[in-house]
């Protein structure tokens, strides 16, 4: 029996990491992305002295991370396991994100374009264009926390989130408003062109301070509830030998243990640039 049940277990943990699917629209709106900033990459190697450096790394590494949520075993899994689902939203919102951020890619999504698309763009980003204009406002840190936080509560109120696992086109919102809140989030953290973020380094931290209780919060209420909030999940097959219940637990503990490390990294990084800033300020004088 007990043979049986490692034999199952090696079965789930097999079917899950072949689970690719790139027939959904979401599959086709990474593809973009993807694609996109691999044709910018080339182009910009093939015309200039431009190298594979860091910041490649990191918007490389976040596509990557995109692909795992968005195409990959978590996506495919979210249907049968709110861990799934957890783990999808918090490698859009906490990993993938900043991680693009800090690679910088304004540039080479600019390259990707044709040559007269290219230049056109170049125009609407100049410093007093609409289109900074826009993005000012969109990353201005009081819109951005209140957009990333009110998004994040909004989608996990029961009925809003039966209701995009029921319907397909419901589900990309989701996704969509749930990794475009996260991109506004953490742009004034991160400060990437066309805009730098308006953000010195203290208000930076209090800035990511004011998310990290609103967040833990609603961690700690899927966490420690002994009844299953989200029914969807109750009559979903059986994966890894979870109940409903513990399902639902380790998805609040995803939430909660993960999601808050990125924020004490970061908030640890930041306060290393600080003081490296006021260092330079003090050698300066």
């Amino acid at each position: 029996m007990e043979l049986s049940n490692n034999f199952n277990l090696i079965d789930n943990y097999y079917d899950f990491f072949i689970s690719w699917n790139f027939s959904t629209p979401q599959a086709f709106f990474f593809l973009i992305i993807f694609v996109g900033y691999i044709i910018g990459s080339i182009k910009l190697i093939s015309i200039s002295e431009y190298k594979i450096n860091r910041l490649f790394i990191f918007t490389f590494s976040g596509l990557i991370l995109l692909a795992f949520a968005l195409v990959g075993p978590f996506d495919s899994f979210s249907e049968d396991l709110f861990t799934m689902h957890m783990a999808q939203h918090i490698t859009l919102a906490m990993f993938a994100a900043p991680l693009i951020l800090l690679g910088r890619p304004m540039p080479i999504y600019l390259w990707a374009l044709p040559r007269f698309l290219r230049i056109g763009a170049g125009t609407f980003l100049t410093r007093d264009s609409k289109i900074i204009l826009i993005i000012k406002k969109l990353t201005n840190p009081k819109f951005s926390i209140l957009a990333f936080i009110l998004t994040l509560y909004f989608w996990h109120i029961p009925f809003a989130y039966n209701l995009s696992l029921e319907n397909g086109w419901v589900h990309l919102l989701m996704h969509f408003t749930m990794f475009f809140t996260s991109i506004i989030f953490w742009w004034p953290i991160i400060g990437p062109p066309p805009t730098n973020s308006i953000l010195s380094y203290p208000k930076r931290i209090t800035y990511l301070l004011c998310a990290v209780t609103p967040t833990a919060l609603l961690a700690a209420v899927i966490t420690l509830s002994n009844n299953v909030i989200y029914e969807f999940y109750i009559d979903s097959p059986p994966h890894f030998g979870w109940t409903t219940l513990e399902d639902q637990k380790i998805a609040g503990l995803l939430m909660w243990i993960p999601g808050n490390l990125v924020y004490l990294f970061t908030l640890v990084s930041l306060f290393f640039k600080w003081f490296e800033s006021e260092e330079k300020k003090m050698y300066k004088n």
